[in-house]
């Protein structure tokens, strides 16, 4: 299973979305971004990790697991930069991740334990634009039904050749 691991206070100060409702509140920007990789990876086979500096309660929702840096059972990694660090170095297979982030020093050190590194404005970009890319394939279904009954065709041809 692929793992993505995602430096989200990074993330939120990257996307401009994102920093709209981190400036509301972090609570309201957090359950969005969870909300939306919930629906983007609904279905597949890959594990979402968000990974966030500072003292919080871990949870996991679906396929999407939210981590501190601090916590009041486990380990105190202090930043989300040496959290993310632990969960390269711990995992079996560090090529089946994905690490998320424009931070140099995150970004280098994954790429030294041969995982793939995406930057967090590449990363929401492809996650906002299927996103768009679905929401306009559900408009137009709406807009072009597939089949026009007898009646609606009747209906469509009298009302088109009226004078």
């Amino acid at each position: 299973m692929e793992t993505i691991i995602i430096d989200a206070y990074n993330l939120m100060h990257k996307a401009a979305e994102l920093q709209i409702l981190l400036q509301q509140s972090q609570d309201i920007c957090v359950d969005t971004m969870v909300t939306k990789l919930k629906s983007h990876y609904f279905g597949k086979s890959i594990k979402c990790v968000l990974v966030f500096d500072g003292f919080g309660k871990n949870k996991h929702d679906g396929n999407i697991d939210v981590k501190f840096s601090k916590t009041s059972v486990g380990p105190d990694y202090g930043q989300a930069d040496a959290l993310i660090k632990h969960l390269i170095e711990k995992s079996r297979n560090p090529r089946l991740l994905k690490v998320v982030s424009s931070d140099r020093e995150v970004t280098s050190f994954a790429k030294e334990c041969g995982s793939r590194i995406l930057s967090s404005e590449s990363f929401w970009g492809e996650v906002k634009e299927k996103r768009i890319t679905r929401i306009e394939a559900i408009r137009e279904s709406k807009e072009k039904p597939d089949v026009v009954t007898q009646g609606e065709f009747e209906f469509l041809l009298k009302e088109f050749t009226k004078k």
